[in-house]
């Protein structure tokens, strides 16, 4: 019987991300620079969008957005109470506070009556995230910012490559924002990227990443900008990466489709829709009220499940003591399974095994 660990996600680094980087720093060349924009081309291609500039992260790439789009402190910007705490971080970084809304549990996405009710006199923005590659519901919350004269900007960290019927999530609004931390189903180590259809939007990006400047070549700093660049290293890992990307949505779509087949009897495990009209889940995930429970056991049988984030109004760095049932709920119950990209169906198999142990015992 197999008893290796198998953890909840790994990167998949293969021979040819490591000669693309070895290239890379033969070249001598390890700056931002063309790795990055050839990189650049490719997204601005892939996603018909005219504009995309690498970032960090997506909490820089959600920082600077706003940042872009006028934010200053003393604004406030609608965040969903689920989601990675950096979306939050994000809107303080550039000066704002977070507001936080409350998500249906459904989707995991953010509720459009709430954040209506959330609504402030300085509230500037709305931050919709695509939670796991579910799309948030863009034509409620478009009439809402419509309605009040409000930006959105997408945070599609979970979302890379999902769909709705409107096209590409992150491509639909005045930015998206974009992640390859180590456990998205592409990774350059860490990274992210910016889209946008606004090209007065593109220039205040590149001089806000670069030291106020449009371009390196020159030493005249008109404005205020910082150093959020990129280096050509991890751009070559990110093209490498890149041309796994179809593959890799396939198998995360194969991986899901295994683990509700062997699941889906269970009366106390529910799996959200996933008619996704063209969106896929980045990890496949389910719900539990035995949630705490069944993490546990699957620890002590050699299985990492990864169990949501707590809601973000109970952290201490965001505490608000409204109310937010959907979001305590999708906290307290949901989970995610195991998913490297280069997991077995045996070790999935395994793994519903284990499941279907803990709750028939």
């Amino acid at each position: 019987m197999d008893t290796s660990i198998i953890p909840w996600f790994e990167p998949w680094i293969d021979e040819d991300d490591v000669e693309a980087v070895r290239r890379q720093v033969a070249k001598g060349y390890v700056n931002e620079g063309q790795a990055n924009r050839e990189f650049e081309d490719i997204l601005t291609t892939y996603f018909n969008v005219p504009y995309a500039i690498t970032t960090p992260s997506c909490t820089t790439a959600l920082a600077l957005s706003l940042m872009a789009l006028g934010v200053k402190q003393g604004d406030s910007v609608l965040v969903p109470d689920i989601t990675f705490i950096g979306t939050a971080s994000a809107v303080r970084l550039a000066g704002a506070e977070p507001i936080l809304v409350d998500v249906d549990p459904r989707t995991f996405t953010m509720d459009p009556g709430h954040a209506a009710k959330r609504l402030r006199t300085n509230t500037r923005g709305i931050i919709p995230v695509h939670l796991n590659g579910r799309s948030a519901d863009l034509p409620a919350l478009k009439s809402l910012a419509s309605a009040k004269g409000l930006f959105i900007v997408e945070d599609a960290a979970e979302a890379l490559a999902s769909r709705n019927r409107n096209g590409y999530l992150g491509a639909q609004s005045d930015a998206g924002c974009f992640s390859f931390a180590p456990t998205k189903i592409i990774t350059c180590g860490q990274g992210g990227f910016i889209l946008t259809h606004n090209g007065k939007t593109r220039d205040t990006l590149i001089r806000l990443k670069d030291h106020g400047r449009l371009s390196r070549a020159s030493d005249l700093h008109p404005v205020t900008g910082y150093n959020f660049k990129v280096t050509d290293m991890q751009g070559a890992l990110a093209i490498s990466q890149w041309k796994k990307l179809n593959q890799r949505i396939a198998r995360s779509i194969q991986i899901d489709a295994l683990y509700r087949s062997q699941l889906n009897d269970i009366p106390d495990i529910t799996f959200t829709a996933r008619n996704m009209d063209g969106g896929y889940l980045m990890w496949p995930d389910l719900m539990t009220s035995r949630r705490n429970e069944l993490v546990i056991h699957l620890k002590e049988c050699g299985i990492t499940p990864r169990p949501f984030w707590p809601a973000i109004h109970s952290q201490p760095a965001y505490a608000d003591t409204s109310q937010f049932p959907g979001a305590d709920e999708v906290s307290r119950k949901a989970c995610w399974l195991p998913c490297s990209p280069n997991i077995s169906d045996e070790q999935v198999l395994r793994v519903t095994q284990t499941i279907r142990d803990f709750f028939i015992r």
